[in-house]
């Protein structure tokens, strides 16, 4: 009761993004996209911002199952596409029996053919919230019936039909409609995206997702969504790039924060534990490196042969590089082009540096993987040794040092789930160390996560917990606009400056 009366005096002092990490009841999250987009159709707006996500709160596990058998869609669950709903036959061919309730009774709709298009939209959102699929999908087809070119209307069946998992047929009718009204292009792009996630379609989903973006740049909801797939379909490093632009605005609930603490590989015993389970093989090789079963993922990657992605193939050639089989990843990194192959693939090639006794090119190619992933606790301590052999004593202790404090980070983020999630003396210890990292946008977000939680144990005061909560966003507000909010290149190598990585560039030229 505490939190409610927290957020509602907050309310009047925050932007709505503020406090998304706080909603996650599913009922205002679909009715509310629902009316958003509705009323962009009407409107007529070039501008749309596509919304529309599932609840975060709570991880779809039918989703993981589905990948895990390597299904298409929900079994059984969608359909082959239809032609477009015309006429009076629209909402008729939806109609596959007469909907009943959950106890198995035939739904009616009260009063139906009295009833106005507005009434029985309004009545199938509140029975969608409400969970009543048998009873919004009555309406929606009504409502069909009365006005099957209103584009409201079309979208409002679009979405009972996904919510009854018969996502082809839901995905089709808003492509059509965002052909016929092109007002409706970025919701319709923005809703079919979810339902390909929850389909399986990874990729196309992707590819909306991104053309979104391109339209409107700042669409928070939508920099969410597809950083939360991009982790789960394991290019974690490419996730992050959308967490650390919404960490400007105070937008990442624990579970997202958590994951900038480990960028490219897992949480050891993750799986299953947050929201982020993995969704295709690259995810799942990730979370079992983490859990040690280093030889079970060359095996599978291995295994996969030409079916491998760019990503997977980097992923491989570092583990055979740490595994001291170098002429192997040699091999394999020869034919990967290195805008490609990521962190893991600069690790690599570092590795082959200083078995090749060429200490330059190796502290040149760490470099290159931290920039790209500061969390990476095996880039520092190489570097620190490739240093060494660079002759650079002193640097090598100052990226030693860098190595624990990261290392501190990790072990922290490993702690801070579960029962443990909310630990208030842990956050701030982590929040601490993400300041010495200077990484402030991330450590003003556990921050905002402890003020939380302590408002829920009653360890401050709500007045105190307004003040800090204001306190925090002034401070965030201030490193955007002074641009310390960006990671600072020298100050993750340590010192080292641009100049470090010539010899990549000369390698290159030879």
């Amino acid at each position: 009761m505490k939190m409610i009366t927290l957020i509602s005096r907050m309310a009047g002092s925050l932007q709505p993004h503020e406090l998304w990490h706080i909603r996650s009841a599913q009922v205002l999250v679909v009715s509310a996209a629902c009316l958003v987009m509705l009323a962009a159709c009407q409107r007529r707006e070039e501008d749309l911002l596509p919304v529309s996500v599932p609840d975060q709160s709570v991880p779809d596990q039918s989703v993981r199952q589905r990948t895990q058998s390597d299904a298409g869609g929900p079994g059984g669950d969608v359909t082959a596409p239809q032609a477009e709903l015309g006429g009076d036959e629209r909402g008729n061919k939806a109609e596959d029996a007469a909907p009943t309730s959950p106890r198995g009774q035939q739904v009616s709709v009260a009063g139906s053919n009295e009833r106005s298009v507005g009434q029985l939209r309004e009545a199938a959102l509140q029975a969608l919230g409400s969970g009543q699929e048998d009873l919004a999908f009555e309406c929606a087809r009504q409502a069909m019936r009365l006005e099957p070119d209103n584009p409201q209307v079309v979208f409002l069946l679009a979405m009972v039909l996904g919510d009854r998992h018969r996502y082809a047929e839901a995905i089709q009718m808003l492509q059509e409609l965002s052909v016929r009204e092109p007002t409706t292009l970025l919701p319709a792009l923005g809703q079919t995206a979810e339902w390909m996630v929850e389909s399986g379609r990874y990729d196309e989903a992707e590819l909306q997702f991104r053309t979104i973006l391109q339209e409107v740049p700042d669409a928070l909801m939508v920099h969410h969504r597809l950083g939360q797939l991009l982790l789960q379909t394991g290019r974690r490093t490419e996730a992050a790039l959308h967490f650390d632009f919404l960490s400007q605005f105070g937008e990442l609930d624990h579970e997202e924060l958590r994951s900038l603490l480990i960028r490219s590989q897992a949480f050891p015993g993750d799986d299953g534990v947050t929201r982020f389970d993995p969704l295709n093989n690259l995810a799942m090789c990730r979370q079992e490196l983490a859990d040690g079963k280093s030889d079970q993922v060359v095996k599978a990657i291995v295994d996969a042969g030409d079916t491998n992605s760019a990503a997977e193939q980097a992923l491989l050639i570092r583990l055979l590089a740490e595994q001291g089989k170098f002429g192997d990843a040699r091999e394999l990194l020869d034919e990967i082009e290195m805008a490609q192959a990521g962190a893991d693939g600069w690790y690599a090639k570092g590795c082959l540096a200083l078995n090749d006794a060429e200490p330059k090119v190796a502290v040149a190619c760490f470099c290159q993987t931290l920039l790209l992933d500061q969390t990476d606790l095996d880039a520092y301590r190489m570097l620190s040794r490739a240093l060494e052999l660079a002759d650079e004593p002193e640097i090598a202790k100052a990226v030693t040092a860098r190595a624990v404090l990261v290392g501190e980070t990790r072990r922290l983020g490993a702690k801070i789930v579960g029962d443990q999630a909310k630990n208030l003396e842990l956050i701030q210890q982590l929040a601490q160390s993400l300041m010495k990292l200077n990484r402030p946008m991330e450590a003003l977000g556990w921050q905002t996560i402890a003020l939380v939680h302590a408002v829920e144990a009653s360890a401050i005061t709500d007045v105190q917990a307004q003040a800090t909560f204001e306190a925090i966003g002034r401070q965030r507000e201030q490193l955007v606009k002074s641009g310390q909010h960006r990671i600072n290149p020298e100050f993750v190598l340590c010192g080292l400056g641009a100049e470090v990585l010539d010899p990549i560039a000369k390698k290159s030229a030879d």
